[in-house]
C-alpha cells in the first residue's frame, strides 16, 4: 500500500470541507443520542430510586438495565444522571395549601421551614500554652 503525496489541491482543499460535514452531522447526532439518554433513564428513574432503596449496587442495576436494553448508554453515563436527577436533585416545593376556618377566614400552611444551618466553631491557635494543660 503506497501513499501518494498530496500534491494535488484538490485533496488538500476537499478534505478540510469534508471533515467539517463529518464534524457537523456528528455533533448533530450526539444530541439527538443524548436526548435519547436522558429520556431513557427518566423513563427508568423510579426503579433507579426503587431498587438503591432496596440495597442494590448502581452498578448491578446498570447492568441489569442494560442487559435487558432498558438503556443502552455507558455506566459513565448513569452515572451522570444518578447524580443529577436523583443525588443532586432539587427537593419538589411543596406548595402552600388552605384551610377554610369556621369563621370564614382562610388558614394558610406551608411546607416545613428551613432550618438554620448551624455555626461551626473556629479553630484559634494560642502559642502559649498552660502548664496545667500539659501535665
Amino acid at each position: 500500500m503506497a501513499i501518494e503525496p498530496a500534491g494535488d489541491d484538490e485533496m488538500t482543499t476537499s478534505f478540510p470541507v469534508e471533515l467539517a460535514a463529518w464534524v457537523a452531522q456528528r455533533s448533530q447526532t450526539a444530541k439527538i443520542k443524548r436526548k435519547e439518554s436522558l429520556a431513557a433513564f427518566l423513563a427508568v428513574r423510579a426503579d433507579v430510586i426503587e431498587a438503591t432503596a432496596a440495597g442494590y449496587a448502581l452498578k448491578t442495576i446498570w447492568e441489569h438495565m442494560r442487559e435487558t436494553g432498558r438503556v443502552s448508554f455507558r455506566y459513565e453515563t448513569f452515572l451522570k444522571y444518578v447524580r443529577r436527577h436523583i443525588t443532586n436533585a432539587p427537593a419538589e416545593p411543596v406548595a402552600p395549601t388552605s384551610l377554610e376556618q369556621g369563621n370564614g377566614q382562610v388558614a394558610t400552611i406551608s411546607g416545613p421551614k428551613k432550618r438554620e444551618v448551624p455555626s461551626i466553631g473556629g479553630f484559634s491557635f494560642n502559642p502559649t500554652s498552660d502548664k496545667k494543660d500539659l501535665f
